[in-house]
């Protein structure tokens, strides 16, 4: 992990170098940087990819305010100018989707390719009951650990689908507290202002301005129940119309985590096919 400064702050960052196009990846409302771990293994060494943990999250600066998607695509610009980008693959998922969208319609000279995985359209009111879990966590003192993670193990959306992604992703997620409880490094207030200010996104209207190729991955498996997937294939389908030059892949038996943290095939060859241009 390196600090970064990008937009008045310091992001923490990991690089994994490769010989081809950088591949910059933006990751999730509760989420850090480990997320990538997979997408990370099936692109180098042919591609250099670049994660980040967003402000507010992770081993990142926690400012008190400043959580909005423009503010985020300030703070990606800010990250591509440190490595010397002009231009860069973005992947987003689910609210790093959101971002990297907004920031392919608001640069777009700056990306070469968009990757949107289980995100970039505006969510429904009750999808955020499926996230409570998520949501819920951060504050909370756990008492160890090992607590935590049984906790997470026991949540439906991981029922039977538990490895070691997203074994890596929530040791990263927490910090140790000096009476030896952990809780998440996520910092509540950030994701309070973030959630008040994704209410007032609308970003369907940003889909027609996307002018790079762009591959959707959507996740169709619920995360609490059976259906209350992220995206609807309804849904998937429509954005996809709407960007220009785009295409759809639905990634059967993965919910919105396990699309992206899991040794998926269909995954990784959609994604390889699409970076390669085919």
């Amino acid at each position: 992990m390196i600090p970064v400064t990008a937009n008045g702050i310091a992001l923490a960052v990991r690089a994994w170098e490769g010989r081809g196009p950088a591949v910059v990846c933006v990751h999730g409302l509760t989420a850090n940087h480990t997320c990538w771990a997979s997408v990370a293994e099936m692109l180098a060494p042919d591609y250099g990819v670049i994660a980040y943990d967003l402000r507010g999250r992770g081993e990142s600066d926690k400012p008190a305010t400043g959580y909005s998607l423009p503010i985020h695509c300030d703070d990606l610009a800010g990250l591509l100018d440190h490595f010397g980008l002009t231009k860069a693959v973005v992947v987003g998922h689910s609210l790093g989707a959101h971002i990297a969208l907004r920031f392919a319609a608001r640069f777009p000279r700056r990306v070469a390719k968009l990757v949107l995985i289980d995100g970039g359209i505006d969510v429904r009111p009750e999808i955020l009951d499926s996230l409570a879990p998520a949501i819920s966590r951060l504050g909370v003192e756990y008492p160890s650990l090992d607590a935590f993670l049984q906790e997470l193990q026991g949540l439906p959306m991981f029922a039977g689908r538990w490895n070691e992604y997203l074994e890596g992703y929530f040791r990263y997620d927490v910090e140790t507290l000096p009476g030896g409880t952990v809780r998440s490094k996520v910092a509540p207030h950030a994701i309070r202002e973030e959630l008040a200010n994704a209410a007032r996104e609308r970003l369907w209207i940003y889909h027609h301005q996307v002018r790079c190729p762009t591959l959707v991955l959507r996740a169709p498996d619920g995360l609490l129940t059976a259906t209350d997937c992220l995206m609807t294939h309804e849904e998937a389908q429509a954005m996809a119309r709407a960007i220009p030059t785009s295409r759809l892949v639905v990634v059967p038996g993965t919910n919105h985590y396990t699309v992206l943290m899991g040794r998926n095939p269909k995954v990784r060859a959609a994604v390889r096919r699409f970076l390669r241009g085919r």
